[in-house]
């Protein structure tokens, strides 16, 4: 029942109450005149409307950021996300990883484009790093750019990704983004397409429970990065004097990670790659997503998934 029709029904049974209440108070006009005063206020208070909460815009541009979305972007709706009303293309969301828009095997169909060219509608810009779960055959197939100090992908004028290793300047901050992480769904390891056992394989893990991904279809190795993509973020890095407002990456540094998953995760190259900016570097937070919690692992590093924040 929305607001308006609870009020007014509240203040029909008021009046109600209030005629069989001042038959109870018989000839004292003075008790009725002060029942009547009261009635009166608690109808407005019923009738009353709460006050949406004001969003303040500030000076400068805003930055918001959150977790994996997998392709599925509803915590972006206007009920959901009211903040967008007061936010322009110069204003910011932030994705951590697994932002799952570009997926298809080909290139966009009906339902991807839809959902890209509703992203691009937004009042605001979406950037993302990439997670394990992109099709990175054709993410890195698009035309590298140069944006605010950094490179990267343009899928739509105002729906970028921001490649490994660079150094962003946004909203006035320093933004370290390195994407990528090692898929943990992958028990029943990665089978092939065209292996002509492929069907008696699948239906093998899938009759056992196992997990599985298909290579150039649901899995690809570009999901961790390579050794020139590591070098250039510690090459950018040095070049900023090894300090930044803020780190953004989908998985975390391999002593963070044995905290949130207590031994639950192996730990990669990656992770140790991202254990040395992590001790090397100077930063204020630290955003990534990837484990599908949202938690404050300490002070400075932040596990995001479904919740949005305001950083700036």
């Amino acid at each position: 029942m929305c607001t308006d029709s609870i009020g007014a029904y509240a203040a029909v049974l008021f009046s109600l109450g209030m005629e069989k209440d001042l038959e109870l108070l018989g000839s004292d006009e003075e008790e009725k005149r002060r029942y009547r005063e009261l009635n009166l206020k608690m109808r407005k208070r019923a009738m009353k409307r709460p006050k949406e909460k004001k969003i303040i815009k500030g000076d400068g541009p805003m930055i918001y950021i959150t977790g994996d979305c997998h392709g599925e972007f509803e915590k972006f709706d206007i009920d959901l996300f009211p903040e967008q009303k007061e936010m322009t293309k110069e204003d910011f969301m932030i994705i951590c990883g697994d932002f799952g828009g570009i997926w298809d095997k080909d290139a966009s169909g009906g339902w991807e484009t839809k959902m890209l060219e509703e992203l691009e509608g937004k009042p605001f810009t979406t950037l993302f790093v990439d997670g394990n779960h992109e099709n990175f055959d054709r993410l890195y197939n698009y035309p590298v750019e140069e944006w605010n100090g950094g490179k990267v992908h343009k899928i739509r004028p105002s729906v970028i990704h921001l490649m490994r290793g660079h150094v962003f300047t946004i909203a006035g901050k320093k933004i370290f983004t390195f994407g990528g992480a090692k898929s943990h769904d992958i028990s029943g390891g990665i089978l092939e397409y065209d292996d002509p056992d492929f069907y008696k394989k699948r239906m093998a893990l899938e009759e056992n429970f196992k997990s599985y991904r298909v290579n150039h279809y649901s899995w690809w190795e570009q999901e961790l990065p390579s050794e020139e993509e590591m070098m250039e973020g510690i090459t950018n890095l040095q070049a900023h004097g090894n300090e930044v407002d803020f780190i953004v990456s989908h998985c975390c540094a391999a002593s963070t990670q044995a905290l949130i998953g207590g031994g639950k995760y192996k730990r990669d190259y990656l992770n140790e790659y991202l254990e040395k900016i992590c001790q090397s570097v100077q930063f204020k937070k630290w955003f990534f997503g990837h484990y599908h919690d949202n938690k404050n692992i300490n002070a400075q590093e932040i596990l995001l998934y479904e919740q949005i924040i305001r950083i700036v």
